[in-house]
């Protein structure tokens, strides 16, 4: 993602590379929000049947001013099952290999043989709409609520009980993405690592509330379960929820991540990003979690991606 200085402070321009996962979803949507930014982007793949197209890269000759870069928990040692909270930029490198540190060293590389400058944001958990995204935890989630529904049961958290108790957090695709842009224009923001969440931190054994009243379900007793051996052979379910409820024809494989649930659902450690940084730096945008997740839940549906 980047800024282009062509162009007054009231017409900035923004690459997107990869404009339809959860994050570049998220930054389009702070875009078409905010009259100060156009937008650009680059994608392998076309655009979801629920989401209108930007405008495609063409050919220009614009010099890449500002980079910013989506990293995550990931740098903090979450993918490897353990969690130091709360986490603060200022913390060493991992020994083990992460791909958000070969990224971080490529960009600063870049920018710096470049005249350019690069920020890099860590969220964790994010929430929003897209599909075919391999962490997005909300569609798998409605997916398992739509399906209890379907079946008559009532809605169970399927993981353990450190997962149900321990204290975590996570960001909204539309709060990223205003930091997207916050990041862009902010001198203070150059060559700076910021994590970046909701501002709250929530426990599912709270939040799962909030899924079950989505689809009136009342809430069982949590039984842990792999939901990637119990789920398997869900697939004509799901396809008669999509003939039945009219939504857009999504193949099971890709508007659920039954192995991102569990590992999620399992996670037995505090998951907290200390998130001073930004807000010293000036980004103090926040919402609450239980919030956004009824808004992500209810942009869904409206969607039709979800029953």
């Amino acid at each position: 993602m980047s800024a282009t200085s062509e162009t007054p402070v009231t017409e900035r321009q923004i690459l997107l590379v990869g404009p339809y996962g959860v994050l570049g979803t998220g930054v389009i949507d702070a875009v078409a929000e905010n009259p100060k930014w156009g937008i650009t982007t680059a994608a392998r793949r076309p655009p979801p049947a629920y989401r209108a197209q930007a405008a495609p890269l063409a050919a220009r000759s614009v010099p890449l001013q500002r980079i910013m870069l989506a990293g995550g928990a990931k740098s903090y040692g979450f993918s490897l099952g353990a969690f130091n909270a709360p986490a603060k930029e200022t913390e060493p490198r991992l020994i083990a290999p992460i791909h958000y540190h070969q990224q971080e060293d490529i960009v600063a590389e870049w920018a710096a043989k470049n005249g350019a400058s690069w920020t890099v944001l860590r969220p964790h958990l994010v929430m929003g709409p897209s599909i075919n995204s391999p962490m997005n935890l909300v569609t798998s989630l409605a997916t398992y609520a739509a399906m209890s529904c379907e079946l008559g049961l009532p809605l169970r958290f399927p993981g353990t009980k450190e997962g149900w108790n321990t204290l975590q957090e996570t960001t909204d695709a539309e709060l990223f993405g205003r930091a997207t842009l916050w990041a862009l224009g902010e001198d203070k923001a150059r060559n700076e690592i910021f994590n970046v969440s909701n501002g709250d931190v929530y426990r599912w054994r709270q939040l799962w509330n909030e899924l079950a009243a989505f689809y009136d379900l009342p809430i069982a007793e949590p039984l842990a379960m792999s939901t990637v051996s119990e789920m398997s052979e869900k697939a004509p379910l799901w396809d008669s929820l999509v003939a039945r409820y009219g939504l857009h024809a999504t193949p099971y494989e890709q508007i659920a991540n039954w192995a991102f649930v569990d590992w999620m659902l399992n996670f037995r450690e505090e998951t907290i990003q200390s998130t001073i940084k930004i807000r010293q730096a000036g980004f103090a945008d926040c919402i609450d979690t239980h919030q956004s997740f009824r808004r992500q839940l209810t942009r869904l549906r409206d969607l039709r991606i979800i029953p």
